[in-house]
């Protein structure tokens, strides 16, 4: 009998770099439960390398096994001894020729796992990351950036198609994100997925994560400004992190600006207008002819209309001293 392979591919922002740094950390326990989370393709404890690899566009035409680091991922995965393996980087969410990865299907009976968020916290989580990345580093405010993007990363429907048709519907476990959808958190929801029952315990992950944490608007609002004058990438994943630290302790201290988030209208129209997507992939995936995040549902950010739609130099000078004093 085949293994089975269980592709993670997001989406961006479902925690998945908490899961996979918890996979990553708690290797013994998916060992005892029967779990391979392969260590070849893996890179800050997630396989982006595998994923990078298929998505390069100078090696497209190649078979898959003369790609980086997939041989080394079949060794692994064929020599061990469990049954389950599990590869995981929301990297994969974007591969646009998928069919690139059916020569899988000779070894392994492969399932697709997809955590759907709303798409205006969606928005608003990703676009904070645009901010904080050094290889994006958005100076764009929020609503300059959803005006002059095309949004395709909500595509829900469009992204999830790609992998049913090289894998089947049957393939595809599309799982909802949220806290009122992941009551016993990811790790366990992701296990079930799996056919396990059991619930481990897992050490806790790791500093690390900290750079997906998402800012409170002042200090996303310092960051944004910033940006087109941090230049250097060594150390800059550091002042993020020292960032985030800092925001954690004084949140109720950083909201002024509307930096990163939404108006209500905003993000009922955001829901809207993929919303027909989002149901559609419901329908065909999970067997429910429903709307996952219902318009209606949609929650106003406290005081937004009291809110500067961009910071003073005194908001700035002040997150700027607040920084200074973390340690």
């Amino acid at each position: 009998m085949k293994k089975r392979l269980t592709v993670h591919i997001g989406s961006h922002k479902t925690a998945t770099t908490f899961l996979q740094n918890s996979f990553s950390i708690n290797q013994p326990i998916l060992d005892q439960l029967g779990i391979l989370y392969p260590k070849a393709g893996r890179i800050y404890g997630a396989h982006h390398q595998l994923a990078w690899s298929v998505r390069k566009q100078e090696t497209q035409g190649e078979a898959l096994l003369s790609l980086d680091h997939w041989p080394a991922f079949l060794a692994e995965a064929v020599a061990s001894p469990h049954e389950q393996v599990v590869i995981s980087s929301e990297d994969f969410e974007w591969i646009g020729n998928v069919e690139r990865l059916a020569a899988l299907r000779e070894w392994f009976d492969v399932s697709v796992v997809f955590y759907l968020r709303s798409s205006d916290s969606y928005l608003e989580s990703y676009y904070n990351q645009l901010v904080k990345d050094f290889g994006t580093r958005e100076t764009r405010t929020l609503d300059e950036y959803v005006t002059e993007s095309s949004l395709f990363f909500l595509e829900t429907q469009v992204i999830l198609n790609r992998w049913a048709e090289v894998f089947g519907k049957e393939a595809i476990r599309l799982r909802l994100f949220g806290k009122q959808h992941l009551p016993d958190g990811i790790e366990y929801d992701f296990l079930r997925t799996l056919g396990l029952t059991s619930k481990p315990v897992f050490k806790p992950a790791e500093l690390s994560i900290l750079q997906k944490v998402s800012l409170p608007p002042d200090a996303l609002e310092y960051l944004r400004l910033c940006n087109p004058y941090l230049t250097r990438q060594d150390g800059h994943h550091d002042f993020v992190i020292h960032l985030v630290e800092m925001a954690a302790a004084n949140s109720d201290n950083l909201q002024k600006t509307r930096s990163g988030i939404l108006s209500l209208e905003a993000k009922r129209n955001v829901l809207r207008r993929f919303r027909l997507g989002n149901r559609q992939a419901m329908n065909l995936y999970r067997g429910v002819d429903r709307v996952p995040f219902p318009v209606d549902d949609a929650k106003p950010h406290t005081n937004y209309e009291g809110r500067l739609a961009v910071a003073t130099t005194d908001i700035m000078a002040y997150v700027a001293v607040l920084a200074r004093e973390v340690p």
